[in-house]
């Protein structure tokens, strides 16, 4: 039966899936829009885009257009399958915000990654996923598998990723998920990043957490605690008490932004500030949704300045 979301979000059954329980590389062809022949010289001769992010020094993995669009057909399809209610990542309607928001009020707080996850996803665990819990053969697993791959595990830079990532270690999280409820705990899940809150969120759950995660061949790292009294950044999005609240960090940018803009000193300059500033502006109106209207106020004047220069 399929499940629909207070915002209108349809999830469907595993077994109703479009990628469930295709038993051959033509019918796995048509179901994404290539031909047999496409499908496998993306698996085995693509040439991904590798470099570091300047703000963070994060490695990206990034696949060519083609396969980056195919990436993101099988995201599509994964993404709406139901799943948990603690899953916040790369799936439809839910978001960091979301994330930050189950742990309002919520007590106490531990906060734990899971090391470099992507490529800590081997793709023999791809392959499983689409064999044993998908239903598909093995030679369509394989082909999955080599599709979504890189170098035997999978790319940080590839759309598919960050689904794919928690349905290989689905069993993992489902177990950490029933320590925090044995232990009235609330626990999410955003990616790599697990907050698990309540007023028996202590060091104890933390250790139990972390040899879950040693259980499955990972590694956990960033784990901190916080007291109920403090203030907590929870992906992106600082928990007050009963509220949320935009870090300093964003409130920095936007400040460090409109001093830019100030201090242009032509049209064109300003021109190319702009789009900066607004888009933090909107940003932070998820959390702060005073912000919108100095966003679009913002955006009326560089549409009008933007006409005022082409003229």
């Amino acid at each position: 039966m399929n499940k629909k979301t207070k915002n209108g979000n349809v999830f469907i059954p595993l077994e109703k899936s479009h990628l469930f329980g295709v038993q051959s590389i033509h019918l796995l062809a048509k179901k994404l829009g290539f031909d047999v022949p496409a499908l496998e010289r993306l698996a085995n001769k693509s040439s991904y885009r590798v470099f570091n992010l300047k703000e963070t020094g994060r490695l990206v993995e990034e696949p060519p257009p083609v396969l980056q669009t195919l990436h993101r057909k099988i995201h599509k399809y994964i993404s709406r399958i139901q799943a948990p209610d603690y899953l916040h990542s790369a799936i439809k309607g839910r978001s960091y915000i979301s994330n930050a928001t189950a742990h309002i009020g919520s007590g106490s707080m531990i906060k734990i990654d899971v090391k470099k996850f992507f490529p800590s996803v081997p793709q023999h665990m791809v392959m499983h996923f689409f064999r044993d819990t998908m239903m598909c053969a093995g030679d369509v697993a394989g082909l999955l598998a080599n599709l979504l791959c890189r170098n035997g595990r999978l790319p940080t830079g590839g759309a598919a990723s960050p689904i794919i990532s928690y349905y290989a270690f689905k069993s993992m999280f489902d177990e950490i998920e029933q320590v925090c409820l044995s232990n009235s705990l609330i626990m999410t899940c955003y990616v790599d990043d697990l907050t698990i809150s309540g007023y028996g969120a202590n060091r104890c759950i933390l250790h139990q957490i972390r040899l879950v995660i040693a259980k499955f061949g990972l590694q956990s790292h960033k784990a901190k605690f916080f007291d109920s009294a403090r203030p907590k950044l929870v992906t992106g999005a600082m928990v007050k008490g009963n509220r949320l609240d935009l870090p300093y960090s964003r409130w920095k940018a936007i400040r460090a932004s409109e001093r830019e803009l100030d201090g242009a000193k032509c049209d064109q300059e300003r021109l190319k500030l702009y789009p900066a500033l607004i888009s933090r502006l909107h940003e932070a109106a998820q959390i702060e949704p005073g912000f919108r209207s100095i966003a679009l106020r913002h955006n009326e004047v560089w549409r009008n300045l933007r006409n005022l220069v082409a003229t």
